[in-house]
């Protein structure tokens, strides 16, 4: 009788004792108090814009700041287009990530921010992107944080839709793109299947395919809508760096070169030479450029890498090319005689010439009837040279 009363004491005592324990656990825990954008903000096509969302720390723990700190992760697919801030450091991260934007750790009970920037895009509708916190510890915590914008019709002219270009990106750093295809070096591409890790290979490999898909139209999910021909069907695209970005891109009257990272724009591209040379035409790689000074890449995958430093730091050689892609085809015009000439080049598909004696708000625009000529890679029309104000734009039906 004495032994059983015992028994049941300990095993009393020790039930308290993992009470106790267990109530003075530590634990991850958070309460929204604001955003700066409200759910289903009405926006124009094409707008960059910022969503800053305001917590509290109402857990019991203190979170500490940058990467490897308490960050904002995304959860869901990307629709938006979002691109971080602040670099990453590693490329073993593939989540487009949020820091605490003050850098400083946040005590229990107090208030911070996180930021992020998004790209509207180019189709009418509601669009939403979704995060949570993520603790030092990696495990997820908190409510789940939401930007959500409803792009409205605007009869957009624009053909390279940069939301979806970055959101592809984001998407697919960390992953074979969506055809299924990926490029080693050793043994040209080979198909490894969707939603399987690339592999991790030498720099270089994957990288003009990856870039392809986010910029092209490839048939099961399009990036940012660019005719990308595919050079070595049935994988998408063009496998060459070089030829990615001179024969495709700035050849064929879709980009050009520029030279300060102040004239990028979100869904740009960065070409690279390893050895020094300074010829464009002479690359080794390619990464894809998501804003804010970031890149992302295959197949020394990266998201969210610095366009300043990620390389360079690496390849005490490398040269940079950045490459502006153009939003819509550009008309150009010159006078023949008594005629006006306007042209522009054949990869912008589905466009037609408009004119208007007016630009207010409102105004008509009639299609120009003209024929279209196509010479080489240019579409011309000739018109007699108008005896009074006219403009012209080129426009998607």
């Amino acid at each position: 009788m004495i032994t059983k009363g015992i028994r049941k004491f300990a095993a009393f005592f020790c039930w308290g004792m993992l009470l106790v324990t267990f109530s003075l656990q530590a634990a991850d825990n958070a309460a929204l108090v604001s955003v700066s954008i409200t759910n289903n903000t009405p926006m124009m096509p094409r707008t960059m814009f910022t969503q800053v969302w305001t917590v509290q720390n109402t857990g019991t723990t203190t979170w500490t700041a940058g990467h490897s700190g308490c960050t904002l992760n995304m959860v869901t697919n990307d629709c938006l287009g979002v691109c971080p801030f602040s670099n990453n450091t590693t490329s073993k991260r593939y989540l487009p990530t949020g820091i605490i934007d003050n850098g400083h750790s946040l005590a229990p009970g107090a208030q911070t921010t996180y930021s992020l920037s998004f790209v509207a895009p180019e189709a009418p509708g509601t669009y939403t992107d979704s995060f949570q916190l993520n603790s030092a510890s990696s495990v997820y915590f908190g409510p789940v944080l939401t930007v959500q914008i409803v792009v409205v019709p605007s009869g957009s002219t624009n053909q390279y839709d940069r939301a979806k270009a970055v959101a592809y990106a984001n998407n697919y750093a960390g992953v074979i793109a969506s055809d299924g295809y990926f490029w080693t070096n050793s043994a040209g591409y080979g198909f490894f299947g969707t939603n399987v890790s690339v592999p991790t290979n030498v720099v270089g490999d994957d990288c003009a395919h990856f870039v392809s898909c986010c910029i092209g139209r490839q048939p099961d999910r399009w990036g940012g809508g660019l005719y990308i021909p595919s050079r070595t069907a049935p994988c998408y695209g063009e496998p060459g760096a070089g030829r990615l970005v001179n024969n495709v891109l700035i050849n064929a009257g879709y980009a050009k070169e520029v030279f300060s990272l102040s004239e990028m724009l979100p869904g740009d591209v960065v070409g690279w030479n390893w050895s020094g040379d300074t010829n464009i035409a002479n690359l080794d790689h390619v990464t894809f450029y998501v804003g804010n000074g970031l890149l992302a890449s295959h197949a020394a995958s990266a998201l969210d890498v610095s366009a300043n430093t990620w390389y360079q730091s690496s390849e005490s050689k490398a040269v940079r090319h950045l490459v502006h892609i153009f939003d819509a085809p550009t008309l150009n015009t010159k006078r023949a005689g008594s005629k006006l000439v306007l042209s522009w080049t054949t990869n912008w598909s589905g466009y037609v010439l408009q004119s208007s004696t007016s630009l207010v708000a409102g105004a008509t625009w009639n299609k120009v009837t003209t024929s279209v000529s196509k010479s080489g890679i240019v579409n011309s029309v000739t018109n007699t040279m108008p005896q009074k104000a006219l403009f012209y734009r080129l426009a998607l039906p």
